[in-house]
Formats: C-alpha cells, sequence, structure tokens
C-alpha cells in the first residue's frame, strides 16, 4: 500500500475535519501487487536484510522511466528510508493531535451521524489509525520531502510501492505538493487535487509496469477501468478497511481509483500535457474529478440557497460547507444499495448543508439543499431522499403534504422535506 503524508488541514467554515485527516491517512491497494501484509513476512535482521536495500538501488532506472513517461525528473536528491510500523503509528498519532482539536473532531462527527453515515458509537481516530497500520507500505512526507518504506511490507510490493511514491516526488519538486493541497479554499477542492495527485501517482505506477511488458496504458480505456476496479477489490480484502463505513471506503479510496480514470482521461485528450495540467490548473470539485469533460470546460457546481425556516430559540451554526457529487454517491449507496445510479448523479449540480446546535440540551438541525439540472431528476431524488430520511432516523414516516411537501417526527425532532422545481431542501430536527 502507498500513502501519502501532508499538513493535516485545520478545521475551517468551509472545510470538513474528515478531509483534512483523509489528506493524511490516504491509502491504495497496488492492484498491480495482489499481496497482503501479514506475519508470513519475517522482520529483517542481519542474516535476512530487508529487500528494500535492493529496491533502493534501482532508483536512478526507475527515476528515468518516470522521466520517459511523464517528462519530468527530480529536482532535488530522493534517499528513501525504511519506518517501522511502531514509528509510523506514532507518526501519525502526532499529526492528527496537531491537526484537530476535540470540539472540531465532535462537529465532523455530528455531521457524518446527522447524514447517517457512521453509527452513533463510532471511533473516528481509532479507526483511521487502525486503517493506516493494516495497510500503508509506504508514504512520502510532503511537508518534509522524505520517502518512506514500511519495513513490514512483503518484498513483492516494494518497487510498485517505491516507484508510486517517487512520483509524488517527482511532482513536489514541480509543483509543492503541500502548497497544492492546501490552497484549496473548501473540501471539495482539497478532495479533488488528492484525487488529481494520487490519480497521476497510480496511472503512472500503472503504466510503468505495463511498459515492463512492452505494453501501454495509454489509449486503452478498458484497462484502465479495470485496474481501478482490482485497487478496489484488492482494497476488500483487508479486515479493517472491509468493516469500515462506506462512506471512509470511498472517501480513502476515491482518489486513486476516481483519479485514476481522471488522469487517463486527461492523457487521452491532452496527451503529457496532462501531467502538468492537474497542477497548473487544479480540478475544484470531485464532479470534475468525476466528470473529466467538466474539468476541461471550467464548469463549476452552484450551492443553492438553503430552506427558508426561521431557527429555533438557542440553535447557533456550527458547522457548514458543500455536500459534492461524490458525497451523494456514498450517501445513495449507504442507505439504498450499490445499484448504479450514475445516470441521475450525472445530472447533480451543487448542494450545500448547515449544522445548527443547542449547546446546552445536545440537540442538533440540519439544513440541506441539493440542485439537479432539471426537475425530472430533482424529483426522481426527492423520492430517493425520503427514503434515506426514514431510514436514518429509526421511527420516522415522512406524510405527504401536497406533492412538493412531506413531513414527519421523531421523539429527535421533525423533519420537513420539500421539492422546488430542480432543488430538494429538507430541514431536520426541528423541535416538536
Amino acid at each position: 500500500m502507498n500513502l501519502s503524508l501532508g499538513q493535516p488541514c485545520s478545521h475551517s467554515r468551509t472545510k470538513r475535519a474528515a478531509v483534512g485527516w483523509i489528506a493524511v491517512a490516504l491509502l491504495l491497494a497496488c492492484a498491480a501487487v495482489p499481496v497482503r501484509a501479514d506475519e508470513d513476512h519475517p522482520h529483517p535482521d542481519e542474516d535476512h536484510p530487508h529487500p528494500a536495500s535492493d529496491v533502493f538501488g534501482r532508483i536512478d532506472s526507475m527515476l528515468q522511466e518516470l522521466k520517459d513517461i511523464m517528462g519530468l525528473g527530480p529536482r532535488l536528491p530522493i534517499e528513501p528510508k525504511t519506518i517501522s510500523k511502531a514509528s509510523f503509528r506514532k507518526l501519525y498519532e502526532t499529526r492528527m493531535k496537531q491537526s484537530q482539536q476535540p470540539r472540531e473532531l465532535e462537529r465532523e462527527l455530528l455531521f457524518l451521524r446527522l447524514f447517517g453515515l457512521v453509527p452513533e458509537d463510532f471511533d473516528y481516530k481509532k479507526t483511521v489509525l487502525d486503517l493506516l497500520s493494516e495497510q500503508a507500505w509506504a508514504l512520502y512526507d510532503f511537508k518534509q520531502r522524505e520517502l518512506y518504506l514500511a519495513d513490514w511490507a512483503p518484498a513483492e510490493a516494494l518497487e510498485y510501492a517505491l516507484l508510486h511514491e517517487l512520483v509524488h516526488a517527482i511532482d513536489d519538486h514541480h509543483f509543492n505538493l503541500l502548497k497544492y493541497v492546501e490552497g484549496a479554499s473548501e473540501s471539495e477542492g482539497e478532495l479533488a487535487r488528492l484525487a488529481a495527485m494520487e490519480g497521476q501517482a497510480s496511472w503512472v505506477m500503472t503504466e510503468w509496469a505495463m511498459r515492463q511488458s512492452e505494453k501501454t496504458l495509454e489509449g486503452n480505456r478498458l484497462l484502465a477501468v479495470a485496474t481501478a476496479s482490482a485497487t478496489r477489490f484488492e482494497a476488500r480484502q483487508f479486515p479493517v478497511y472491509d468493516s469500515t463505513p462506506l462512506y471512509f471506503r470511498e472517501v480513502l479510496i476515491f482518489p486513486y481509483t476516481d483519479g485514476l480514470l481522471f488522469q487517463d482521461e486527461l492523457i487521452r485528450r491532452l496527451g503529457s500535457d496532462g501531467f502538468k495540467r492537474v497542477f497548473e490548473q487544479p480540478p475544484e470539485t470531485t464532479q470534475q474529478i468525476l466528470q473529466p469533460s467538466l474539468y476541461l470546460s471550467g464548469v463549476v457546481p452552484e450551492a443553492p440557497p438553503l430552506p427558508e425556516h426561521r431557527l429555533p430559540k438557542g440553535f447557533k451554526r456550527v458547522y457548514d460547507g458543500t455536500f459534492g457529487q461524490l458525497d451523494h454517491r456514498i450517501l445513495l449507496e449507504h442507505h439504498l444499495g450499490d445499484e448504479d445510479r450514475g445516470e441521475l448523479l450525472d445530472r447533480w449540480q451543487g448542494a450545500r448543508f448547515e449544522i445548527h446546535e443547542k449547546r446546552r440540551t445536545g440537540e442538533s438541525l440540519l439544513r440541506y439543499a441539493v440542485r439537479w439540472q432539471d426537475s425530472d431528476a430533482a424529483r426522481e431524488y426527492y423520492h430517493l431522499y425520503r427514503q434515506i430520511c426514514e431510514r436514518k432516523r429509526p421511527g420516522l414516516a415522512l406524510v405527504d403534504r401536497g406533492s412538493d411537501r412531506c413531513e414527519g417526527s421523531t421523539a429527535a425532532g421533525r423533519v420537513v422535506l420539500e421539492i422546488d422545481g430542480n432543488i430538494v431542501r429538507s430541514i431536520e430536527g426541528l423541535p416538536l
């Protein structure tokens, strides 16, 4: 597994904390190396040195091959090191403490719970650390500009893991990855940039592997799709990852799978200029990653106005932000299953949310609005989100109040859902 380590982004009004941590916690299931790290791989000692020493000796030739693929080479020396599992976990624990305040984590968990994406007892910090300990085989720290290979990684994975991280190092030398990721104004842009960055490294790693057998990924879209699918399959072979809520699985794997397909489309349309374009003109949303034509034409979603409703006394806004196309894909699959809804999602045009809280009582209120390309798509989503509301709030039954509005209540509060042309809005958790 390969992973890139950057400075975690602090919470702000428009940056969701999860993406800040995922910027630290990104993982890659190497589709080209379908093996898993386990106790069958002995720890290196004097009589059995770690195979990383052999891989490190091939760096110069690997860098030349990368230059042939990307048209870019390193500007600084690259001296990779090995890192132990204990040191790795300690490094991430330290970064997490630096990146997140307890109150910010509470708000992020509240966001996930209000959309029904994690259970009430979900342990955020432990889940992230367990994922990393299970899967990470390499990392590039683009704050310190240091490259590490895990000393517990299986020998079969090392060459691919190193290759992937060398791509990050080269990109960092030319485009400053820390500045690149932190340059996004909100979570959608941050995750889109991570997808561009990881997607490029994944595409180049796959192309490098293809060239070893005199083949190429260029012009072979089916192979790119198969690679992305294999990466998803391999990730599911890891118990911690497979048991993690869908939201985390999808946001973690998205940069490597959809990011790879995004990079593949840019190479098809722009040739080698596609490598530089993603850094010189960063994608702004996950929608642009999922629909590269929108990236190339500069189309960005427009968030609709939130429901007009006088807020109850004592409630204060504590969190807000955009809710992107990827978020909606996850939301629909989490609650309604993995049926293909790509045609509907391609007509998504923007969404946002606000969370209000009454600290004295612990009550919380969600305001949410999503815009669709047309009224037919909005109507379809209106009925889907109605089902989602009833599933994420046990005991809720929404009753029609005309064709464009429904409402209901539970002990946790009242829910009002409405459709207005091509916009669907909800307000959830109103006091009874």
